[in-house]
């Protein structure tokens, strides 16, 4: 027949397809920082997306990977090499590898050495997956086997868990709950998700038998960034590389804040402040409630709104005299901090702004939840930015977002909205802001956050410091609690031991509602006065270390406030402690949280001293503490060096005297002291000054180089380095020297 080829012909032709196929048919492709490859129906990737992480990227819709996330902060990610061992193929960095197996549709992670931190993973497929409303869509479930023996523990979730370790992803945004779409493993990596929606963000849940979790992606693309993190340090780390490093808080924000809804009038606002100065209790601000700005909440206002509803204004009846009465109560160190609520409740404005198609669809919420604004159209943000112009001429120096929920990205695009009025009125000002929940990448635009509106009860004060941890882990340095509870009236204990803890918390904030006692210190009796006003006391003593510790997180991603799990990972004892904590490496909180004057204490494997001790006490053991109301159970590690200011009213009279540097022998150590204006962002154009601390043991001797080039009144000049050591008399030993420059002191045969 014509054109038919001999048996033999036909059989040298196929084995030439077979030999040179794969020199035009490669199964991937090389794409800009890894490769593409299709598994089936689905279009996998593998890239490079930070120093630290990977990404890997399903779609089921040809969509281009990396997704846009709000999520993610633009990183220069290092060059990758391909590695190819049939059937798989992969990416390798410095950090580690990611590989896929297109033939039976597997992944695995590893880490830099080679070792397996995520066993052969079958990839994503189509499923009917839960959203963050508990709606049912069509997505992608994602598996990620265990490695076999190891139990399913995971950290940094978000709040709303009972403990530091997590069993399931939340999926309930709402007061104070923060829905975090990652976590870490001590399995040795962690783990973001993000997906096409921010919006609809993804969920995990745990296998019964915890061989494996499965992620829950709305939608037809899922991109899972992958870090190979051996320790919670290094987690936090990467994931600051990946949604952004947090910028240094104002230093007033380390201060005490005193909130309260229900500010009367002037007079009411004016007596509290006289009340603080005249029995010298420190405070940096007073934080205002709907009152400042309007006559009556909003709770009540039609769809429509209200004729005469004022949003962008002051009630006169608090502030007639905004402007001089602002200026006049920074004179005396008070910050103006405001609230603001995601709606508004002017019909004219309303209308407006509906016409525009500014306003979040939100059916199924609350009547004022349909006057929502829609943060995430970039012409609303310039709007509102415009209407706040005339507010922060006034001398605001923060904002408290409250009740943002009505979509996940609300809080990150409102944060922008007021970050763009700082810069058009306030350019050199640092944005700070205090909001009711976060999303991951809020951190890096100024954002604090608070655990909502809470009971006033002992379960709540004990609840605090697990929900600030995990926040820590999650993301949020800057985390906070309604000091004294916002529901229900506190009694003095409660507010004395809260305030105590509160202490060590990264932002120290009492708040209540307008039916309740003003967590003002001397409303609750003389005792709980006294006890409160030396826990604030310390708080502004210890202002200085925490500031330290900001630049740090500033530069690292490392937070504040850090689970002893943090520190001592080996240690089953601390796997899941959240009762006392640390601050830093070396400063371990471990406040009375219960009806009681009593608590059991466990030091870590080492050496610790009570604060202000030198007597040395030894780790691996469990301490029966009794603490008075005024007394706090503070201890610190050997090898700590702890700067503290002197006691202030208010942190614009710092230094008001020298820096007591206070040295707890028994290992070299080392800390970084950092100094700045406070205020403004020049320290982003290098105008700080880095103190750098070295402690050598050994030879009893302290030393010190100065960095950096600011030299401002807010420097401290001079220094009292005090040694805790029993071994020297009455176990403390104080040197004076000068801190204009760099220098050294010796500690060796001195006496008291």
């Amino acid at each position: 027949m014509p054109g038919t080829k001999s048996p033999a012909a036909a059989f040298l032709s196929a084995c030439l397809v077979f030999i040179f196929l794969p020199l035009h048919a490669s199964p991937w492709q090389k794409t800009d920082h890894g490769l593409r490859v299709q598994v089936g129906d689905a279009e996998v990737e593998l890239a490079v997306a930070t120093p630290t992480a990977f990404c890997l990227s399903i779609s089921y819709d040809g969509k281009s990977s990396p997704l846009p996330s709000i999520f993610l902060f633009k990183s220069v990610p290092p060059q990758c090499q391909i590695v190819e061992s049939a059937p798989w193929v992969g990416i390798k960095t410095g950090f580690g590898e990611l590989d896929v197996n297109p033939q039976d549709t597997t992944w695995t992670l590893k880490n830099a050495q080679g070792t397996v931190l995520i066993p052969a993973s079958p990839l994503g497929k189509p499923a009917t997956v839960p959203t963050l409303n508990n709606v049912t869509v069509p997505g992608i479930d994602l598996p990620i086997d265990w490695i076999s023996g190891t139990p399913l523990q995971v950290y940094g979730c978000g709040n709303d868990a009972p403990a530091l370790q997590q069993t399931k992803a939340n999926t309930h945004l709402g007061n104070g709950i923060a829905v975090i779409p990652y976590y870490w493993t001590p399995n040795g990596y962690s783990i973001l998700a993000v997906t096409e929606n921010d919006n609809q963000p993804a969920s995990w849940t745990g296998a019964a038998d915890s061989s494996s979790i499965t992620w829950h992606y709305p939608g037809k693309t899922a991109d899972l960034y992958l870090m190979p993190a051996p320790s919670l340090y290094d987690a936090v780390r990467a994931y600051g590389q990946l949604t952004g490093l947090p910028p240094v808080p104002p230093r007033w924000s380390f201060g005490y804040l005193q909130s309260r809804w229900g500010w009367e009038d002037r007079a009411y606002i004016e007596d509290a402040l006289h009340e603080f100065i005249s029995r010298k209790i420190p405070v940096d601000a007073f934080i205002y409630d709907f009152e400042w700005y309007t006559t009556h909440p909003d709770y009540e206002v039609p769809a429509q709104g209200e004729p005469n509803f004022v949003d962008f204004g002051w009630n006169p009846k608090l502030f007639p005299q905004p402007s001089k009465q602002i200026e006049s109560y920074l004179a005396q160190g008070l910050h103006f901090v405001a609230i603001r609520k995601p709606r508004i409740g002017n019909t004219a404005t309303l209308d407006f702004l509906r016409q525009n198609g500014w306003l979040l669809d939100t059916p199924s919420g609350t009547i004022y939840q349909t006057r929502d604004l829609k943060f995430s159209v970039p012409a609303l943000r310039v709007w509102y930015a415009d209407q706040s112009r005339d507010l922060l001429k006034n001398n605001i120096f923060g904002w408290w977002n409250d009740e943002g929920e009505g979509a996940y990205n609300t809080y990150y695009y409102w944060n922008e909205a007021e970050l763009q009025a700082f810069a058009w009125n306030k350019p050199d000002r640092r944005l700070w802001t205090i909001n009711r929940a976060f999303t991951p990448g809020l951190q890096r635009l100024g954002a604090a956050s608070w655990t909502g509106d809470i009971e006033a009860s002992w379960a709540s004060l004990a609840k605090a410091p697990t929900d600030l941890l995990n926040w820590s882990l999650a993301g949020m340095p800057y985390g906070a609690c309604d000091i004294g509870g916002y529901y229900n009236e506190t009694t003095p204990e409660l507010l004395t031991r809260w305030m105590e803890a509160g202490v060590f918390f990264p932002i120290m904030r009492a708040h209540s509602e307008r039916k309740m006692k003003p967590h003002f210190p001397w409303l609750f009796g003389h005792d709980a006065e006294v006890a409160i006003k030396k826990a604030i006391e310390l708080r502004y003593r210890l202002i200085p270390y925490y500031y330290s510790l900001a630049y740090e997180a500033h530069e690292t991603g490392t937070p504040l406030m850090r689970p002893l799990v943090m520190e001592f990972p080996d240690d089953p004892k601390v796997a899941n402690l959240s009762d006392q904590w640390l601050m830093g490496r070396g400063l371990m909180a471990a406040p009375i949280l219960q009806q009681a004057n009593q608590r059991s204490v466990y030091l870590p494997a080492d050496t610790w001293y009570r604060l202000n001790s030198s007597t040395p006490l030894p780790g691996s053991q469990t301490l029966n503490v009794t603490a008075a109301l005024d007394e706090i159970p503070v201890y610190v590690r050997a090898g700590t060096i702890l700067p503290l200011g002197p006691v202030v009213q208010n942190t614009n009279q710092m230094p008001g005297g020298p820096l007591e540097l206070q040295i707890y022998p028994g290992h070299d150590a080392s800390f970084v002291f950092v100094q700045d204006d406070g205020l403004t962002t020049t320290y982003l154009r290098g105008n700080f000054r880095r103190t750098i601390f070295t402690w050598n043991d050994a030879a009893k001797k302290l030393s010190w180089t100065i960095e950096g080039r600011y030299d401002g009144r807010r420097c401290f000049r001079k220094m009292e380095a005090t040694l805790m050591d029993a071994g020297k008399g009455s176990g403390k030993v104080i040197l004076n020297a000068a801190l204009d420059s760099s220098g050294s002191v010796s500690f060796a045969r001195r006496g008291k």
